[in-house]
């Protein structure tokens, strides 16, 4: 408990830089690290391989790994769950094929499809990023640790000093190759959550009617996290009215056909009150007229 109350400060230090590359990875070795095939542990194959037992039943996280790794939910409400679907696209989607607005997943059965595999794909790549915050900021304490170290060097004889500081290098060499591997770890869980919202964007794309060149440009905007196509609709309203920028992109809600107005037939006569007094009076108007 005390450690991870040492990696926390460590958050909140990083947390206040401005800079792009800030003190977390910067001990990181400019150039690459070389190329090693190293072994697959049999351990660790054991491990992916008792998972892969039932493909179909297997969730997609495990409730038990999510419970070891958190991070703040101010700000990045993202991670925690999937990003809603509200942007202009999608409620004109969702009028013109006169779908429920709590839903959050498109009506046709393919692009439904898509967007479950989506979310799927998204829930995995979140928890990797919340295991590769918490491998980065234990790592750069690790490394931390090794420097503060350093200090008892001078109080040891010669021969003990040159044999601490070898030791003392290598730890920290491991320690930097665990950095990169954070750092990579990370790139990949990044690439793979926006894979997963350009699948959920593509599932309600695909419903739009958009030209294929439309679509595309809009699968290409920046992914904020605050909710799916959040960005398109500051593309949509370059025009005044919103709804005619939809109308020329292809995506307007089509008018409901009315049926041809139709005036009441006159009210028959009733046998106890006699013919009523509108037709009445019309024929007694006619009657004048004849004569």
């Amino acid at each position: 408990m005390a450690l991870l109350k040492r990696v926390e400060e460590l958050a909140e230090e990083t947390e206040e830089l401005a800079e792009e590359f800030n003190n977390l990875f910067n001990v990181i070795p400019s150039s690459t690290l070389a190329r090693v095939a190293l072994p697959v542990h049999p351990g660790v194959l054991k491990i992916a391989k008792s998972v892969w037992q039932t493909p179909s039943y297997i969730p997609p996280t495990s409730k038990k790994v999510e419970n070891k790794y958190y991070v703040l939910a101010k700000r990045f409400e993202y991670l925690y769950a999937h990003p809603p679907a509200g942007s202009l696209v999608v409620s004109i989607i969702k009028e013109r094929d006169r779908q429920v607005q709590a839903s959050g997943t498109p009506k046709n059965k393919d692009a439904r499809r898509l967007d479950l595999f989506g979310r799927k794909v998204y829930s995995v790549a979140s928890l990797q990023v919340w295991v590769s915050n918490h491998q980065a900021l234990l790592g750069r304490f690790n490394f931390n640790l090794w420097d503060s170290i350093s200090k008892f060097k001078e109080g040891l004889p010669q021969d003990q000093a040159q044999e601490f500081a070898t030791f003392m290098d290598a730890g920290k060499e491991v320690t930097r190759g665990t950095l990169q591997m954070a750092w990579e770890a990370t790139v990949s869980a990044a690439r793979m959550v926006i894979s997963a919202v350009v699948m959920r964007w593509s599932s309600w794309l695909q419903c739009s009617r958009l030209s294929q060149e439309m679509q595309t440009t809009l699968q290409d905007l920046p992914f904020e996290g605050e909710g799916l196509l959040e960005l398109t609709d500051a593309q949509l309203h370059c025009l005044k009215d919103s709804r005619a920028t939809l109308w020329s992109l292809g995506l307007h809600t089509p008018q409901q056909i009315r049926k041809p107005f139709q005036p009441l037939s006159p009210l028959p006569p009733s046998r106890s009150w006699g013919i009523p007094q509108s037709i009445s009076y019309r024929r007694k108007e006619k009657v004048k007229g004849f004569k």
